[in-house]
């Protein structure tokens, strides 16, 4: 771990996506307390999420071939400080008393547009910062435990700061943080690669469109990274029934209301962090398929005490474990993809994928919504655990042959990397 903080380029890279990650906590907090306040609407502060979510999904196609044709380092910069100017004039607008919400709506709109080049350029930057491969899956740990120590404190911090200097205000640290993340990510080295993709292409609407289908032609070359995105999009989908399910479970079968709901999450995102900071720490030996297979299993089997209990400690408990269990999941599943993809085609493979897991979660979602009526809370939550643990069993042999890079490589080790590769995989 300490090889890491040694090196210039990745404290600065931590700090900014640190200040920018709490910095978006702070905006959501604001901006949806601050609509909800001034319209007296739950739809508007709902169509205020919609227009910033829906957008980030096409756009990040777009994002995902610029990232990879221009240098990543000043995209980010850009999309860090004109959405800095965005939240500043959401700040003015919001202090006029007729709420002029279809300006407010196009200005959402368009930070969504821009956020795919900071949420996906960071990640496509991580590997050439690190540099040594050996110490990629404990940074994409680190950043992991960053989100999470971000998503546990960040939303309290915000309603704190609501309620002691006021919505605006909360706004226009928010703002700030953009500008912050912009000069942070100034202090990184300039991508080689990007620089001279952008020297070598001549770009029309062709070249475009041409570019955009590269990460799928990519994609839909890799049978295993294929079977990866499938159960990643199902997995994400077993979410849905949380996210949906969780509020009506704590108020109604807890009898605990918000603050029920409030220690629910909290287990939640603490037992993600200790499971981030743990992976973050070990040697992991098994291989990459059978790991992420049983995170799988275990996050069904974490949550099923949902389905059979109505005790707020049982809760909390079952939610921990399902936390730690899921950590490492992103961790694995990034520096995959990172390891697998050239640089080159990093940004667009990186943003067609997300554009297929990114659905998963509003998908299943959805579905739990419709199905509420008819299976009642606990058999949602039992739905999902048996369809959780159906899905990760299929996973063990599906990604069995998983190709990747062996992880049992000690901190600090001479040893080199090896490909662990199996006869069937697509090369």
């Amino acid at each position: 771990m300490k090889e890491l903080w040694r090196q210039y380029s990745f404290r600065w890279y931590w700090l900014g996506m640190f200040l920018s990650g709490l910095g978006d906590q702070f905006g959501w907090m604001g901006l949806t307390w601050f609509v909800m306040k001034k319209t007296g609407s739950s739809a508007a502060m709902g169509g205020v999420i919609l227009a910033y979510m829906l957008p980030a999904v096409f756009s990040g196609l777009v994002a995902g071939v610029l990232l990879d044709r221009y240098d990543r380092r000043k995209l980010i910069m850009l999309d860090n400080v004109v959405r800095g100017i965005i939240f500043i004039s959401l700040v003015v607008l919001l202090q006029i008393d007729q709420v002029p919400l279809g300006l407010i709506y196009v200005l959402i709109v368009l930070a969504g547009i821009l956020s795919p080049l900071s949420t996906a350029g960071a990640q496509t930057m991580l590997p050439s910062l690190v540099g040594d491969p050996k110490h990629l899956v404990k940074a994409n740990g680190v950043m992991e435990s960053q989100w999470q120590i971000v998503y546990m404190f960040g939303p309290a911090l915000a309603g704190v700061l609501i309620g002691w200097i006021g919505e605006a205000y909360v706004l226009i640290i928010d703002a700030a943080s953009f500008f912050v993340c912009a000069f942070c990510f100034s202090r990184l080295p300039k991508s080689a690669a990007s620089a001279k993709a952008a020297v070598q292409t001549k770009y029309d609407i062709r070249t475009l469109l041409r570019d955009m289908r590269t990460g799928y032609q990519f994609l839909l070359g890799k049978k295993q990274m294929i079977a990866l995105v499938v159960f990643t999009f199902l997995f994400n989908m077993a979410y849905g029934p949380i996210e949906v399910a969780l509020p009506l479970y704590a108020n109604n079968d807890l009898g605990g209301g918000s603050v029920a709901l409030g220690m629910l999450w909290s287990s939640l995102a603490i037992g993600a962090l200790v499971g981030s900071l743990f992976f973050s720490t070990v040697t992991w030996r098994l291989p990459l398929g059978v790991t992420l297979a049983g995170i799988i299993v275990a996050w069904g089997v974490t949550t099923m005490p949902l389905a059979l209990f109505s005790r707020l400690e049982i809760a909390m408990l079952s939610m921990a474990l399902a936390g730690f269990s899921y950590a490492p999941y992103n961790i694995l599943y990034r520096t995959y993809l990172q390891r697998q993809v050239p640089d080159e085609l990093l940004g667009r493979v990186m943003t067609s994928v997300r554009t297929i897991t990114g659905t998963g979660m509003p998908a299943g979602a959805a579905v739990s919504g419709l199905l509420i009526p008819f299976m009642g809370v606990s058999g949602l939550f039992g739905a999902g655990a048996i369809a959780c643990i159906i899905c990760g069993s299929i996973a063990f042999v599906m990604l069995r042959n998983l190709d990747t890079p062996s992880l049992a490589i000690e901190e600090g080790s001479d040893e080199e990397l090896h490909t662990v590769r199996q006869e069937g995989i697509e090369s």
